[in-house]
């Protein structure tokens, strides 16, 4: 089938979360990714939960096998001279080649800025690391719990008179990969232009940054500083929280007084409509207390279901807070059929979210399973490269790859 990035070839360098995220989503979309990764070892990723059955190995990581779908794998050491020989070739036949490696180390590898131009000077070199390749900080460590405290995300978070609350998940990684993906597809499209590699360049920092960019607007304009709200979601408003109900929790998103006026009257406190603690959005901060107490009686005696539907009838921006076992088996997602089954030999037929964008009207295309280790590197190496089959068993048995 053609797609959209068909006939784009990527090197995989990457390893870990934010790089891989970043080739899945070119893989997803038609782009041919052969992704390297070390001998034996292989990407950390491998070692990441979970694990099919709960049981670790090279090949049951359920977190690698998300993302790495439609991809090549072979194995290369880069430390070695014939390793570095090989992926200069594989990079001399591709379009781009993504790496997330900390400053400094492509150049310890002998991969150096005029290596790459000098196996292709149309490159596209797509580099994702902590903080960037420059600053004071360009060679200081990361993980999610610091990512979040210097994007931004950890201050807010949590109630008002405790300590900041840490976000959970790697989701400055994701963000981090979707923004590298956009990077390297505008480089791509304007590489015509060019008569040298270009080098797209995100750091995990800002890309949390720019996922809060409210809060650093209105500190520019007001000097407003958003404090920590505990369950309310937003500036500490009442009528935007999360608040429980008979079979776990809803979100209430009420933000503009005609969609107040309609919650009360829907929990049957229409007599509140006018009440003057509920008028402006002053007032409801001061009332939160009032505000949740009219509304609980009634949320609590329904499931969240049928609170949603019940709101959406009537305007209000009220939502369930479903489980992941409840968003995979949710109707709207079944409909459109977002999740998709891939066959894998350790963990037998399982879903995973299908690619982020689709054209229009159209169901999303077959992914096909993460690689093995090493997989397909005679392949690569014989057919794309040229290598005799005695030669790549002589690589083989050097541990070259």
């Amino acid at each position: 089938m053609k797609h959209a990035l068909s006939g784009i070839r990527v090197v995989d360098l990457s390893h870990y979360i934010a790089g891989p995220y970043c080739t899945k989503l070119l893989a997803d979309y038609g782009a041919e990714v052969v992704k390297v990764e070390k001998p034996q070892a292989g990407d950390g990723g491998r070692g990441l939960p979970p694990f099919f059955a709960d049981r670790p190995g090279l090949e049951r990581s359920g977190l690698f096998c998300f993302l790495n779908t439609s991809k090549q794998g072979i194995t290369l050491d880069l430390k070695t001279d014939r390793g570095r020989e090989i992926v200069c070739r594989l990079m001399s036949q591709a379009d781009v080649v993504v790496e997330n490696f900390r400053p400094g180390v492509l150049e310890r590898l002998g991969l150096s800025a005029e290596v790459l131009e000098r196996a292709n000077p149309r490159l596209v070199h797509t580099s994702i690391s902590n903080f960037g390749s420059s600053g004071p900080y360009r060679d200081y460590s990361l993980t999610d719990g610091v990512a979040y405290a210097l994007g931004s995300w950890t201050y807010p978070m949590g109630e008002l008179d405790r300590p900041p609350v840490q976000p959970g998940g790697a989701f400055g990684q994701y963000v981090a990969g979707l923004y590298a993906a956009i990077g390297t597809l505008q480089a791509v499209r304007n590489r015509a232009a060019l008569d040298a590699v270009q080098h797209v360049e995100v750091s995990i920092q800002e890309a949390l940054i720019a996922t809060t960019l409210y809060d650093f607007v209105a500190f520019s304009y007001s000097g407003f500083v958003r404090q920590r709200s505990g369950r309310q979601f937003h500036l500490g408003f009442p009528n935007l929280a999360t608040l429980p109900c008979a079979d776990g929790y809803v979100g209430i998103h009420a933000g503009l007084p005609h969609q107040i006026f309609a919650l009360l009257e829907l929990v049957g406190r229409a007599d509140l409509a006018n009440d003057p603690r509920f008028q402006t959005l002053t007032t409801l901060g001061a009332h939160a207390k009032e505000l949740h107490d009219a509304l609980l009686p009634w949320l609590r005696e329904q499931k969240k279901e049928d609170i949603y539907h019940a709101a959406q009838a009537r305007g209000i921006p009220v939502c369930p807070i479903p489980s992941p076992k409840e968003v995979v088996e949710w109707v709207q997602i079944k409909e459109r059929g977002h999740f998709l089954e891939v066959e894998h030999p350790e963990g037998g037929r399982v879903k995973i979210p299908g690619p982020p964008f689709r054209e229009y009207g159209q169901p999303l295309w077959p992914l096909t399973r993460a690689p093995l280790l090493g997989e397909h590197t005679e392949a690569v190496l014989t057919s794309r490269l040229g290598y005799a089959a005695a030669e790549v068993q002589r690589l083989r048995d050097e541990g070259i790859v």
